[in-house]
């Protein structure tokens, strides 16, 4: 735009009241115009299905790392990772010996009768796994329900 060009624009303009006047346009430098890099993904972005199994398989051997009692040093590590990811909103929630409700979001594997009061889970094949409050993995248990000789 010339000088004059911009003056006969800018008196245009003081015709208006100021609420009523409208800036120059502002065109965008040659550095401006370059084609954007694409943005990289965060860092922690992993979809939720990886998330889950990655969640599934460290319950697994914090299980296993119970059951045969050694390992002080990987049962350590393996707590600062569930560390970690509790810091990172991921909750993987375990559901045994908790009371079975059908309402519940858990996938039954299977049922057996055993002398329980009430409907039981007693073994998690899987863990239901949450991240920020959101379900990622329904849990697989194996729940036990009163025998036939008991009342519900």
């Amino acid at each position: 735009m010339s000088r004059l060009s911009r003056a006969l624009e800018g008196l245009r303009q003081r015709r208006y009241p100021g609420e009523f006047r409208i800036d120059p346009p502002r065109w965008p430098s040659p550095s401006e115009t370059s084609t954007p890099q694409p943005a990289a993904p965060p860092a922690d972005h992993l979809p939720d299905s990886a998330l889950a199994d990655i969640a599934t398989n460290l319950w697994r051997g914090r299980r296993k790392l119970a059951q045969n009692g050694d390992g002080s040093r990987a049962r350590r590590h393996l707590q600062a990772v569930f560390e970690q990811l509790d810091e990172a909103g991921v909750v993987i929630k375990d559901h045994d010996g908790t009371l079975y409700d059908p309402g519940l979001t858990l996938e039954v594997v299977a049922y057996e009768e055993r002398s329980v009061p009430k409907a039981t889970v007693v073994e998690t094949v899987r863990p239901s796994v949450y991240r920020n409050g959101r379900c990622i993995q329904i849990g697989q248990v194996i729940v036990a329900q009163p025998g036939e000789g008991q009342t519900p």
